[in-house]
């Protein structure tokens, strides 16, 4: 955390920023991928009474807090999960402003959105959408060629190739073994970008905290219990790598001013 004025700014609009991505990453989530054109140009209802919502009932955060969770023409209640995917995208981007200075910062908060996002399309349609995984994939081999990640051009195509091809085949093997998807092609691409990112020295470690999440929440719903029913790896992947992503930035930035 910086402790200069402009740094102190710059920190500051970035977790200003937070709620404000997290509302488009709610907003995607829900409307992916039959609605995006509306996402996009069009304007915010109300689900129940169909009115076209003005900027005082889409301030994120505040409004449902002031409209106390209630449609402000029908007093309908509004979803609560999009509050909490505002609030979740304050999550990376205080860590983020707490470890790191203002750039990577905002960098790593970045990323934290995307992968947000994405988490939330594949826990509601078991889908990791090529329109979040491949230009997250290409922003690291474009930050790895600006010197903005914590890897090399070269390992930054090394990571996105092993990520890719490692999750692809342990995919096709799972699938021969038992009959049925395990790892997707969308799981391989968010490990491809993940590889872009972080290099391929990093990459067990994102699946190694991706697994284990996955598996303790698995115990922790009971969700092993139900062999039948699939359960979205994305989301723990996701994880991994954003906290991979944190760490590595944290040790290309030891020492914050």
């Amino acid at each position: 955390m910086s402790l200069d004025p402009p740094g102190l700014l710059a920190e500051a609009a970035i977790l200003l920023l937070a709620p404000i991505a997290g509302s488009a990453v709610g907003a995607f989530a829900r409307r992916w991928p039959d609605d995006l054109a509306d996402w996009a140009r069009g304007r915010s209802r109300c689900p129940s009474c169909g009115t076209v919502l003005g900027w005082r009932d889409l301030v994120p955060l505040v409004s449902f807090l002031l409209l106390r969770g209630r449609c402000r023409h029908c007093r309908a209640p509004i979803d609560r999960a999009e509050f909490g995917v505002e609030l979740a995208a304050l999550v990376p981007a205080g860590l983020a402003v707490l470890l790191l200075p203002p750039l990577p910062a905002l960098l790593v908060a970045a990323i934290g959105w995307m992968l947000l996002a994405a988490a939330l399309v594949d826990r509601r349609t078991l889908l990791l959408p090529d329109l979040l995984t491949l230009p997250l994939g290409a922003s690291g081999l474009v930050a790895a060629w600006a010197g903005l990640a914590p890897v090399s051009v070269l390992a930054s195509l090394a990571g996105a190739l092993l990520g890719f091809s490692a999750t692809a085949l342990i995919g096709e093997l799972y699938r021969r073994l038992r009959g049925r998807e395990g790892l997707g092609l969308g799981d391989a691409k968010l490990l491809a970008a993940a590889g872009a990112w972080l290099g391929p020295q990093r990459l067990p470690l994102v699946l190694l905290i991706g697994a284990a999440s996955a598996l303790l929440a698995a115990l922790a719903t009971g969700a092993h219990r139900r062999p039948e029913e699939p359960i979205p790896f994305g989301p723990w992947l996701a994880l991994g790598f954003w906290s991979v992503a944190l760490i590595a930035y944290v040790e290309l930035n030891p020492a914050v001013p």
